[in-house]
């Protein structure tokens, strides 16, 4: 990659790091402080599903206030809102007001995440936006550790952890701020209606859903039952960073192995771990044991965290390359109406098995899923391998990312190409 293009690169993804710093340790404290204070899972669910629901309003409707006042003075309001929540978080703490708070933070964070990707997007040249792309990805989850390690140094009971959010959203600002380049607006892409989306690939919608049906619950209700299992501050720290480290280094390999096989039954092969993972939990009770519950983790987000991406290129296999970009935000709605389903319909399972019950659920959304895609094994052949796209790494968090794969800038197939026939079908 070209140094004048990771000196452009420069200021958006260290914002991105700085702040995804705080981001990561704030998702997990909210979870721990609220199982200290003896809040009902229900409740977390809900403040969880708020998150999400914030999220993907920002994500879809902030692109509009951004282009009005500019990146910079948006980036700056966004991370004023979320500096300003961080700190009510930790002064007021009543669970039932937080549900607000976390609305408006996940409306803030999807603003923040639509300038840097927007900023990336517009600094990419097309030759080298896959590599881009997994760079943010690396670059996000390893900030999100980091902010998991931040946390075992602190004392989760008093305000000091809110502040080092809060401090994170600030400082994360100044990159930006000191940045000369100028953003430009994104382009116009072809529009696909979501039945549509769901009529030309039913598989990659379904898996999307259930992703964010598991990956939001692993976010918000996973520091929980490590809580009520025994664990201590941090170990529930190093046992949040094993989850993401899982999801780091295993979703490119498993990505390229969906290149070389039908991605449905590399899907069925992730559900199925989700599953097994699942049930071993339950069967174990890794708790008490550490290495034990860090190889279970390590595993679990490793399969859940490839479920996304890889969803997204079978349907990349399924769509022209004119199609890609709307897709992938119909597939990111998707997503966020999984994630904020997720946290609601986990606590029913907790209320019934105990903290254990959130396994249970992932081992029963797991179920479904599989069922469905061999199911659709069933009734509609593969995509032929050599009519498969690269995979390309990818983080559900904004619509804009959508504009940085580089799928979506594949050449249209000829009329000829026996390929458009496989096309057309669909």
């Amino acid at each position: 990659m070209p140094r004048a293009t990771l000196t452009t690169l420069a200021s958006p993804l260290l914002s991105l790091l700085v702040y995804s710093i705080g981001h990561g340790l704030l998702t997990t404290l909210l979870t721990l402080r609220m199982t200290a204070e003896d809040v009902s899972p229900t409740l977390i669910g809900m403040i969880s599903t708020a998150y999400f629901a914030g999220l993907m309003m920002g994500s879809f409707i902030n692109s509009k206030v951004i282009m009005r006042v500019g990146h910079i003075r948006a980036y700056a309001a966004y991370a004023s809102i979320l500096c300003s929540l961080a700190l009510l978080f930790g002064i007021f703490v009543a669970p039932e007001s937080w549900m607000l708070l976390r609305l408006i933070g996940g409306f803030a964070t999807g603003g923040l995440l639509v300038v840097i990707e927007s900023w990336i997007i517009v600094s990419s040249p097309v030759a080298h936006r896959g590599r881009i792309m997994a760079l943010y990805m690396v670059l996000f989850y390893a900030a999100m550790i980091l902010g998991q390690m931040a946390l075992k140094q602190l004392d989760i009971m008093t305000l000091l952890p809110f502040v080092f959010a809060a401090l994170a959203c600030s400082l994360s600002v100044l990159p930006l701020v000191l940045s000369k380049v100028s953003v430009q607006h994104l382009e116009r892409h072809e529009k696909l209606p979501f039945f549509s989306l769901i009529r030309l690939t039913p598989t990659a919608v379904f898996s999307c859903f259930i992703s964010g049906l598991i990956l939001s619950v692993a976010y918000g209700l996973l520091p929980f039952f490590y809580a009520k299992s025994g664990m201590q501050i941090k170990d529930i720290a190093d046992m949040m960073a094993y989850l993401i480290l899982g999801g780091l280094c295993l979703q490119y390999p498993l990505g390229r192995l969906s290149d070389r096989f039908d991605r449905r039954l590399v899907l069925i092969c992730l559900f199925s771990g989700i599953l097994l993972v699942g049930l071993a939990f339950v069967l174990l009770h890794p708790s008490g044991n550490s290495t034990q519950a860090a190889i279970l983790t390590l595993m679990l987000g490793g399969v859940i965290f490839a479920v996304y991406p890889i969803s997204l290129s079978q349907a990349c296999d399924e769509l022209n390359p004119s199609q890609v970009v709307a897709a992938n935000q119909g597939l990111l709605l998707c997503y966020s109406i999984g994630a904020m389903s997720g946290p609601l319909l986990a606590p029913v399972f907790i209320h019934q098995f105990g903290p254990q019950g959130i396994f249970i659920y992932f081992a029963c959304a797991s179920a479904i899923c599989l069922l469905f895609l061999i199911w659709r094994r069933l009734v509609r052949e593969p995509v032929p391998l050599e009519d498969h796209v690269a995979f390309s790494t990818s983080t559900p968090n904004t619509p804009v990312m959508a504009e940085l794969d580089p799928r979506a800038d594949a050449s249209p197939l000829m009329p000829d190409d026996p390929a458009q026939d496989y096309y057309d079908k669909r």
